[in-house]
C-alpha cells in the first residue's frame, strides 16, 4: 500500500496559504500527516512503512493509535526536505478519507508573536487562527483551517525533538 506524493497536496496548501510562492521558507516543514479509512489499512500501513523507514514512536493519543516515522528518504518539496511522517489510526465512529491532510510547521519566534506575524504578513485573519492548542504543556500550537479541508499548524519545537524528549523521560 504505497503513499501518493505529497506533491499535489503541498501545493494547494501553500497556494491557499502563501501571498507569494516561497513566503514560507525560512520555517522548517516538521511533517505531514496522512489519514486512512480503517484500522485495518492503518495497521498494513505502518507495518509496511516499518520495514523501511524508523518508528520513532506509536502511541495513544484521543482513544486512537499514532505513529510517527522518520523517513529513511524524506520527502522532498520545492527544497525542502521533510523528515517525519505521521501516520493517525481513524478515530472509532469518524471518518476519514484516504489521503494528506494536514503539514506541520516549526515557528521561528513564540506562538504569539508568529501570530501577529501570521494577520501582519500573511494577511491571515485573527478570528481563523485557531489558538486553543496554545495552552498545550508540551508542543503547543497554532492551527489555520484552509479552504478544501485543509489544515496546517505551527509549533515552536519540532515534533522529533518532542518525541524524543518524551521517550527520555
Amino acid at each position: 500500500m504505497p503513499i501518493p506524493s505529497p506533491t499535489p497536496f503541498l501545493e494547494k496548501l501553500l497556494n491557499h496559504l502563501e501571498p507569494t510562492p516561497g513566503f514560507l521558507d525560512h520555517l522548517f516543514l516538521d511533517h505531514l500527516c496522512y489519514r486512512v479509512e480503517t484500522v485495518d489499512s492503518y495497521v498494513r500501513l505502518r507495518d509496511g512503512l516499518t520495514t523501511e523507514n524508523e518508528l520513532l514512536v506509536e502511541g495513544l493519543i484521543g482513544g486512537r493509535r499514532i505513529s510517527t516515522f522518520k523517513m529513511k528518504t524524506p520527502f522532498h518539496f520545492r527544497g525542502r526536505e521533510i523528515p517525519l511522517l505521521e501516520l493517525p489510526e481513524p478515530k472509532d465512529g469518524s471518518f476519514y478519507a484516504e489521503g494528506w491532510e494536514h503539514v506541520e510547521f516549526v515557528t521561528d519566534r513564540p506562538l504569539t508573536d508568529f501570530a501577529n506575524w501570521l494577520v501582519a504578513e500573511l494577511g491571515i485573519v485573527p478570528e481563523a487562527i485557531d489558538r486553543s492548542g496554545m495552552n498545550k504543556a508540551r508542543n503547543a500550537d497554532l492551527r489555520l483551517r484552509l479552504p478544501d479541508g485543509l489544515s496546517v499548524k505551527f509549533h515552536e519545537q519540532s515534533l522529533e525533538a518532542v518525541i524524543r524528549e518524551e521517550l527520555a523521560e
